[in-house]
């Protein structure tokens, strides 16, 4: 297994509107108090755009790992949110 110094990643998520963005941030909290002591995410919400930067000296696999993770866990609040604001228009 190959492992780095340190590993660097910035995602940034341009949301429908601020309220995904803020709901987002909020709903990946817990998962980021889950991480070790080798990983550092810092999140920021401008308006309607989130910013994930983190910085990782863990493996390549774990950092891939995690990375999917925030992807996933996305994922699924933004259909959560997309299919409760359908609810809301009929």
């Amino acid at each position: 297994m190959v492992k780095l110094d340190s590993t660097q990643v910035q995602i940034t998520i341009n949301c429908i509107n601020p309220e995904l963005a803020e709901i987002i941030v909020k709903g990946l909290e817990p998962e980021n108090s889950l991480l070790d002591d080798n990983t550092k995410i810092v999140m920021k919400r401008d308006g309607k755009n989130v910013e994930i930067r983190m910085e990782s000296i863990a493996e390549l696999s774990s950092i891939r790992y995690t990375l999917d993770d925030i992807l996933n866990t996305i994922s699924t609040i933004e259909k959560v949110f997309l299919s409760a604001s359908k609810l809301e228009e009929q």
